[in-house]
C-alpha cells in the first residue's frame, strides 16, 4: 500500500470530505491505515489487509528443526493463532505441536491490521498460507541444490523430504547450526504451491481438533495478563477520571497528594486536562489521588438526558431526516395491496458494555533512547503510535509488547493506562504501571450504542414479502470519538457508519424497498460491541419477518426460504439445518415454544439460529436451548469454531435478556458487575453446533457472526410460547407489546 499524501492545515481546509478520507487512506471502499500524520492527523488503527509479503518474518525455521510462527493476531479468548498455526503445520508437513507461537512486538514485524470484524482467518490465512509454503519451498531448494537433483525429485515427508533415490533430509539438515530461515530468504523460481489449497479432503493438520496449549496456565494462573507485568524498580501509578464524558480540568492542586507516604510525584498538565500520581506501591495510589483538590468543567456535549434519549428525541421529531441511504428498489410509496398484509412496528436496543473479565493495565518504561511497553490491545500499532505522538518520539523507538487478554470483545482497541503510564514514567524517570479498576472498566470504556427501528413492511398472500421500508437510528461505531479527536469529528461524521448499518441490509429480496439511518453522535463515547450493528439490526429484521409469518398464516421458515435474496442461497441451508435439529414444528408444552432467525454477517457467514423459551408461572422467562447453523467456509479448527458459536449464542441470550448499561444524563450509573446483568451460569441454555463447509469454499469470520440472529429467536420464541410480541431489547425491561 502506498503511504497517504502529506497533508496541511492549509490544504485539509480546503479538502471535500470525500477527499480528505481518500488522501488519508480512510475512504468508503476500504479503510487503510494512515501513515503520516504531518503534526495535524493522529494516529489511527491500522485497517490496511495484509500483503503476501509482509509475512516473510512471521514464519521461521530454526536450528533444532522447531517453527516459531509470530502470529499477527492478538489473543483475548477467540483463537484466531490455533487455526492459523494448523495452516503453517499444513504448509510444512510438521505437527502443529512442532510450532512455537509467538505474539510479535512492534519491532519485529511490520506493521499489522488490528484484530477485529472476526477477520483474522480470511484475511489472514493467505499470507500465512503463502509464507509457510514459500519456507517449505526454500528448504526444497536448498536439498535439491544440496543433493545435486531436480526439485521435483524432492518429494514431502513429515519433518523433511524424501530424495528420489529413497534417501531422507530432515529440514535441519538443511540449515546452518545457528541459522534461522525466514520465508523468503531464498529465491523461488516461481510462487509456491499451497497444500492449505490444494489438500481439501486430505489434509493434515486443517480441520482437526488442535487444543490451546494456553488453556493449563489460564486454568492455573501460570498465563502472564497486563496486570502480571512487572519490572524492576517499578513504580505504580493512576490518573483522575473524568466525573462524565468530556468533562475537563479547570483547576488541580496536588499539594496534599505530594506530602503523602510513598508518593514519587504528581503529575499535572491542565492543557491536556491531566491529573496523575506516581507512587512506590499500588495501594498508595488511589488515597494520593483521592487527596487530589480538583475542579470539572463540563464539556459542551453534557446534557441531562441520557444517551439513548439523546437519539430518542431525534427519532421522535416529527420530520425525521435520514443521512444515509442503504438500499432504494421500486415504488416504495405504492399503496398497499388489497390482498396483502402490511404492518408497521418499532423496535428498540440500549446501550451495553463489554464487560470483559480483566480490567485493562498497562506498564511503561520511557528511557532516553527507546520507550519499551507492555499491555494487552487489538491494535498494538495504534497504541505504539498514539504513545510515541504524546511523548513526540520516532514510532521506532517505541516498542510495545502485546500480552493475552481476559476479554475484549471489540472493546479493547484503545489502552488508555498504557498511555497514563508512559507519561508518568516519562516525568517521573521510573517504569511505571497504571491499573484500572473495575468501575474504570465500565465508566471510561466505549458503549455499544442504542438503536431505534422502524419498519413498514407487506407480504402477499403467496408468500412473497413486497414492501419493505426500514429506518433506523443509533450512533458511530467505526468512527467512534475513542479513537477520532474532536476536532476531526466534523470529516467523520460526514461518512456513513458501515459499522453502525452492519447487517441491516436484509437476507431477503423486496419488490419495493427503502432503507436508511442516521448514525448521530451522543455525548458518551460509542465503539465496536461484539458484532457491531449486525444483532440490533437482525433483531429488527427477523422480528419483523416473524410477525410478517404470524400475521399471514405462513410458516417463519418457509417465508423465509421464499424469499432468500439472489447470492444468499448459502442462507437456505443453514436455516434447513437449525430447524432440523431442533425439531422445527413439532409441538411444545403450554408456556414454550420455538423462534427462528437468520442473518448474513459481513455478506459471507450465514448462521441461523432456533430458540426454546419457557414462560414460567410468574412470567419469568428462561432460553432452554438453542440450535445453532453456521457456514463460515473451509473449517481450520472445528472445535474452537464450535466454542466460538457456543459463546456467541450465550452473549445472545445476555443481549436478550438483561444486559443494558444505565446512565444518569451523560454519567454511567452501572460500574460493576453486581449492576450490569450478564448471563448467570444457571441462566445458560444448552447450546447445539452445526457446522456446514460447502466445497471449495474459503474460510471466513467465525468469531462472532452467530451473535446476530439469537436475540430475535429468543425474542420471537417468547411469542410462539403465548408471552407476547417482544421488540425492546432487553426483553426483561417491559411488558410485551400488543400483536
Amino acid at each position: 500500500m502506498n503511504a497517504p499524501e502529506n497533508i496541511t492545515d492549509q490544504d485539509s481546509a480546503r479538502l471535500t470530505r470525500r477527499e480528505f478520507l481518500v488522501k488519508t487512506g480512510w475512504s468508503a471502499a476500504g479503510l487503510t491505515v494512515l501513515a503520516s500524520c504531518s503534526g495535524v492527523l493522529p494516529a489511527l488503527p491500522e485497517r490496511a489487509n495484509p500483503e503476501l509479503e509482509d509475512a516473510a518474518a512471521w514464519v521461521q525455521m530454526l536450528p533444532g528443526g522447531q517453527v516459531r510462527f509470530y502470529c499477527p493476531r492478538m489473543e483475548m479468548g477467540q483463537g484466531p493463532s490455533l487455526g492459523l498455526v494448523q495452516v503453517v503445520a499444513e504448509e510444512l508437513n510438521i505437527p502443529a505441536a512442532m510450532i512455537e507461537r509467538a505474539v510479535p512486538a512492534t519491532g519485529q514485524v511490520v506493521p499489522f491490521k488490528m484484530t477485529v470484524g472476526s477477520e483474522s482467518i480470511e484475511v489472514f490465512f493467505d499470507p500465512v498460507s503463502y509464507a509457510a509454503a514459500s519456507l517449505r519451498e526454500s528448504l526444497r531448494l536448498r536439498a535439491a541444490q544440496k543433493f545435486k537433483l531436480a526439485a521435483t525429485d524432492i518429494l514431502d515427508r513429515q519433518g523433511g523430504f524424501t530424495l528420489a533415490d529413497g534417501r531422507t533430509a530432515a529440514y535441519t539438515d538443511l540449515l546452518g547450526e545457528t541459522e534461522i530461515l525466514e520465508a523468503g530468504d531464498d529465491t523461488l523460481a516461481a510462487p509456491p504451491g499451497r497444500y492449505a489449497l490444494t489438500r481439501r479432503g486430505r489434509y493434515n493438520s486443517i480441520g482437526k481438533a488442535f487444543t490451546d496449549g494456553d488453556i493449563e496456565g489460564i486454568v492455573t494462573g501460570k498465563t502472564r495478563f497486563s496486570r502480571d507485568a512487572a519490572l524492576p524498580d517499578m513504580a505504580h501509578g493512576g490518573v483522575l477520571m473524568p466525573p462524565d464524558p468530556g468533562a475537563r480540568l479547570k483547576s488541580v492542586d496536588p499539594s496534599r497528594a505530594e506530602k503523602m507516604p510513598g508518593v514519587i510525584a504528581a503529575v499535572v498538565d491542565l492543557s491536556e486536562s491531566f491529573a496523575g500520581i506516581v507512587a512506590e506501591a499500588a495501594h498508595q495510589v488511589g488515597p494520593a489521588l483521592d487527596a487530589i483538590k480538583a475542579r470539572w468543567e463540563l464539556g459542551d456535549s453534557a446534557s441531562t438526558l441520557s444517551p439513548a434519549d439523546e437519539i430518542r428525541a431525534q427519532w421522535e421529531a416529527p420530520r425525521r431526516e435520514f443521512e444515509h441511504e442503504l438500499l432504494s428498489e421500486g415504488d416504495i410509496g405504492k399503496p398497499a395491496a388489497k390482498d396483502g398484509q402490511r404492518i408497521t412496528s418499532r423496535y428498540q436496543s440500549t446501550l451495553l458494555a463489554h464487560a470483559a473479565m480483566e480490567p485493562r493495565a498497562g506498564l511503561a518504561w520511557v528511557q532516553k533512547d527507546k520507550v519499551q511497553v507492555w499491555c494487552g490491545t487489538q491494535a498494538p500499532f495504534f497504541i505504539r503510535n498514539r504513545i510515541a505522538q504524546i511523548l513526540g518520539r520516532g514510532r521506532d523507538q517505541v516498542i510495545l509488547h502485546p500480552m493475552r487478554m481476559g476479554g475484549g470483545f471489540g472493546g479493547r482497541v484503545p489502552c488508555q493506562p498504557a498511555e497514563h503510564a508512559a507519561i508518568l514514567s516519562a516525568r517521573s524517570g521510573r517504569p511505571v504501571k497504571v491499573q484500572w479498576s473495575r468501575e474504570d472498566e465500565f465508566r471510561q470504556n466505549y458503549f455499544q450504542p442504542p438503536y431505534f427501528h422502524e419498519i413498514e413492511a407487506e407480504v402477499t398472500p403467496e408468500g412473497k414479502i413486497s414492501h419493505w421500508r426500514h429506518d433506523f437510528m443509533s450512533a458511530p461505531i467505526i468512527f467512534t470519538s475513542a479513537a477520532i479527536p474532536e476536532n476531526l469529528w466534523w470529516v467523520f461524521d460526514m461518512l456513513a457508519d458501515f459499522g453502525t448499518s452492519r447487517g441491516a441490509l436484509p437476507p431477503y429480496a423486496f419488490e419495493n424497498a427503502l432503507i436508511r439511518y442516521s448514525d448521530i453522535r451522543i455525548p458518551v463515547p460509542t465503539g465496536a460491541w461484539r458484532g457491531l450493528g449486525a444483532a440490533p439490526n437482525a433483531f429488527a429484521i427477523e422480528s419483523m419477518v416473524d410477525e410478517l409469518a404470524v400475521k399471514a398464516g405462513i410458516d417463519p421458515l418457509q417465508l423465509r426460504l421464499k424469499n432468500l435474496r439472489p447470492g444468499i442461497e448459502r442462507l437456505g441451508p443453514v436455516l434447513k439445518q437449525a430447524a432440523k435439529m431442533a425439531g422445527w414444528g413439532r409441538p411444545t408444552a403450554p408456556g414454550t415454544g420455538l423462534g427462528l432467525a437468520g442473518a448474513v454477517y459481513r455478506g459471507k457467514t450465514h448462521v441461523a439460529a432456533v430458540a426454546e423459551v419457557r414462560i414460567g408461572p410468574d412470567q419469568e422467562l428462561s432460553v432452554e436451548k438453542v440450535w445453532c447453523a453456521q457456514d463460515c467456509g473451509l473449517v481450520l479448527n472445528p472445535d474452537q469454531v464450535e466454542q466460538q458459536i457456543i459463546g456467541n449464542v450465550i452473549w445472545g441470550c445476555g443481549m436478550a435478556l438483561g444486559e443494558e448499561m444505565n446512565f444518569k444524563g451523560t454519567r454511567p450509573e452501572t460500574d460493576n458487575f453486581d449492576g450490569y446483568q450478564l448471563l448467570r451460569q444457571a441462566e445458560a441454555p444448552d447450546v447445539e453446533v452445526a457446522l456446514i463447509q460447502p466445497p471449495g469454499a474459503p474460510p471466513v469470520g467465525a468469531g462472532e457472526p452467530a451473535i446476530a440472529p439469537v436475540a430475535a429467536a429468543i425474542a420471537n420464541a417468547v411469542h410462539a410460547a403465548g408471552g407476547g410480541r417482544r421488540r425492546r431489547l432487553p426483553i426483561g425491561a417491559g411488558p410485551p407489546e400488543q400483536g
